[in-house]
């Protein structure tokens, strides 16, 4: 089941990221540190913000194993038609059952819905799963940032892929 998340979802929102961070900080972008370091109330915000932004999450057993958003950069009228797509995760126990296509496609139903007309993102590379996923929607290379993030002294650079749902 996919539904969207909000604040009293915080707290497996939260065991969901640690647990992607535990894994693998890279895809998160933070370290174990950083994430741990997060406050519960910033979650609940996170998920409270208002429409069109929203957290997807999908569920299994009543589990949160998997997300995926969309945020509004800002509020300003003159870009209110462009959005992110983040926390696109999936627990490591349940990969490979479609879940990431499942919430990559219901955030961008919804961005659609919203009337935004174009949806960007970053991939912390090397994440070959994640750049064909969203080559597979669509989503093209706009361009590479270096050394977006450094985790544990080794850096890694951002793909930024951008992807237009209707002509504006």
């Amino acid at each position: 089941m996919i539904r969207q998340l909000n604040a009293a979802d915080a707290e497996s929102f939260s065991r969901l990221r640690l647990e992607l961070t535990r894994d693998n900080p890279v895809p998160m972008g933070l370290t174990m540190e950083e994430e741990l370091s997060r406050p519960i109330e910033g979650f609940r915000a996170q998920l409270s913000t208002p429409a069109p932004n929203a957290v997807f999450g999908a569920f299994k057993c009543d589990e949160l194993v998997g997300t995926a958003a969309i945020s509004l950069y800002n509020n300003f009228p003159s870009s209110r038609h462009k959005a992110l797509l983040w926390g696109v995760f999936v627990s490591p126990r349940w990969r490979r059952q479609q879940l990431s296509r499942s919430l990559v496609d219901r955030a961008l139903s919804h961005a659609c819905d919203a009337g935004i007309v174009r949806v960007n993102l970053t991939v912390y590379v090397p994440n070959q799963a994640a750049v064909a996923l969203y080559a597979s929607f669509g989503f093209e290379t706009s361009g590479v940032e270096k050394e977006t993030i450094c985790l544990a002294g080794n850096f890694y650079d951002g793909v930024q892929m951008s992807l237009g749902l209707r002509a504006p």
